[in-house]
């Protein structure tokens, strides 16, 4: 870790007056966020059912990417998609699932290690680890052959 702990993060958030806001840190850019269209908000707001996905989706791969440098595996790419459900539940509206699926690229000496350091990083995924709802990681893993599933998906 290049810093010592704890580590503390701020954001800023300021409202609109058409029912947006604005988050700001120091030294990012602004997202503006509100609701999405299904609770009445707007299609182009960054919401924050989709910035948790997103940062499900970021810490999974930054994770994996510090493991994979200290274990000396090149990924050569990494694209994802995360995707969740948000339904009524007893204890009221809450995501129910989070998927996130993985195509991650490797030369084909690396594979079989790629597949040990995923499962690390599903482990270690600061982010999924803060949610109650399991987060599900389907990699795909691609080589000189082409795409291949690395893993049946399981659970975070």
């Amino acid at each position: 870790m290049p810093w010592p702990f704890p580590h503390h993060y701020d954001v800023t958030l300021k409202a609109g007056t058409d029912a947006s806001g604005a988050l700001t840190s120091t030294g990012r850019p602004p997202i503006v966020g509100g609701a999405p269209p299904e609770f009445d908000g707007r299609a182009e707001w960054w919401s924050p059912e989709h910035l948790l996905l997103s940062s499900v989706g970021l810490c999974l791969m930054t994770t994996l990417q510090a493991l994979a440098a200290r274990a000396r595996v090149p990924i050569t790419g990494h694209d994802s998609r995360v995707s969740g459900t948000l339904d009524k539940t007893a204890a009221g509206l809450a995501f129910t699932g989070i998927a996130v699926t993985a195509c991650m690229a490797v030369p084909e000496e690396h594979r079989s290690r790629l597949e040990t350091l995923i499962e690390s990083a599903k482990k270690h995924c600061i982010i999924s680890n803060a949610l109650k709802v399991p987060v599900i990681v389907k990699p795909e893993v691609t080589g000189v052959s082409g795409p291949v599933l690395a893993s049946s998906a399981r659970q975070a």
